[in-house]
């Protein structure tokens, strides 16, 4: 699991709002941040979990990818103004318009993504499920990975760049359930919050 912020290893479980102590600030030029060895395979389904806000309300590529924007990669305001998972020209899920891209507030954002079927791969915001709008589900499509995860961009160099705050970004080898996700927004904190399978 990777985390940007500080751990909370208290066993209750207090509701609180956000608030933002230590996010990172992308400036959707060239920002990013390079992780070594983390997420390195596209075959494996994969749950990112993130606090994120930006006002960027044009395309806002590179949330996080893996070496390209179709290698794994997910972005805001794609096309239409959809959020996209993308990984590969035909293994791809949009869902419908949200003004949590763009309307400069925190929001709580879960992706995950299927590695075999993406029409099961789900987004999360707010601890809300959210409605898909397209899906391509050619698994002889998908796209390898060809870099570890980066956050603020799709690629460690290059690349499309994201624009705005992230916190407390999480990555699990499994699909998290509805109540774990309800649990780490109502109490803001991802790491240590969900039993990691590895």
């Amino acid at each position: 699991m990777l985390s940007l912020s500080k751990k909370l290893s208290l066993t209750t479980q207090p509701i609180y709002r956000f608030v933002n102590e230590h996010s990172v600030d992308f400036d959707g030029v060239d920002d990013r941040i390079v992780t070594d060895g983390a997420d390195t395979v596209s075959t494996q389904s994969t749950t990112y979990s993130f606090w994120c806000k930006s006002s960027e309300t044009g395309v806002n590529k590179g949330v996080f990818g893996h070496g390209d924007q179709k290698f794994g990669g997910f972005h805001f305001n794609y096309s239409l103004n959809r959020p996209l998972l993308y990984a590969g020209s035909s293994f791809f899920r949009y869902w419908e318009d949200t003004s949590a891209q763009d309307d400069g507030e925190w929001h709580h954002w879960v992706v995950y993504y299927d590695a075999n079927d993406m029409s099961n791969s789900k987004l999360y915001i707010d601890s809300v499920l959210q409605t898909v709008s397209a899906t391509a589900n050619t698994l002889s499509t998908r796209d390898n990975y060809t870099e570890s995860l980066t956050i603020g961009s799709d690629r460690q160099a290059g690349g499309n760049s994201f624009q705005g705050r992230i916190d407390e970004f999480a990555v699990y080898d499994r699909e998290l359930t509805q109540a774990e996700i309800t649990r780490m927004f109502n109490t803001y904190f991802s790491p240590n919050r969900v039993a990691n399978g590895n």
